[in-house]
């Protein structure tokens, strides 16, 4: 079984489950990052994730020419396995960035199950308590829903 993590933009969770508006990211190593990095960030949409990684290549790049090839290799291959390890917090970086939240974090086999999980979860969950105050009904807990 694998982690995974749901985003969301929208408010209502159940709107965004029925409108198939959300994002479920894998944790872990991602082996599109490592074997083919420059088409893994595009394919993503991650576009300053892949201005970066081409400046730390360019500059891995300029060291391997200074140094001998060797110590160089071994820092292109550090950082190939550092950039499929972090990939996936990337992608959830950029999300946040454009204004996607973190919602649910679920464990399944595959993605359509770890939406299907979140689902059952989110209906699963008691609707918050309301109480009536001199402006309507409010909440009872301030801050947030359980």
């Amino acid at each position: 079984m694998a982690t995974w993590t749901i985003h969301a933009r929208d408010e209502d969770l159940v709107a965004a489950i029925a409108g198939d508006r959300l994002k479920v990211i894998r944790e872990g190593f991602s082996w599109g990052a490592f074997l083919v990095p420059f088409a893994w960030a595009p394919w993503n949409r991650l576009w300053l994730v892949l201005l970066g990684w081409l400046a730390a290549v360019v500059a891995i790049q300029g060291i391997e020419a200074k140094i001998d090839a060797v110590a160089g290799g071994a820092l292109s291959a550090a950082f190939a396995l550092w950039f499929a390890l972090s990939a996936r917090d990337l992608q959830r970086w950029t999300l946040e960035r454009r204004g996607w939240r973190l919602v649910g974090l679920v464990e399944a086999s595959d993605e359509a199950e770890a939406e299907a999980r979140f689902a059952e979860k989110l209906a699963a969950r008691p609707a918050p308590a309301l109480s009536v105050s001199p402006w309507g009904l409010a909440p009872a807990a301030i801050g947030g829903t359980p």
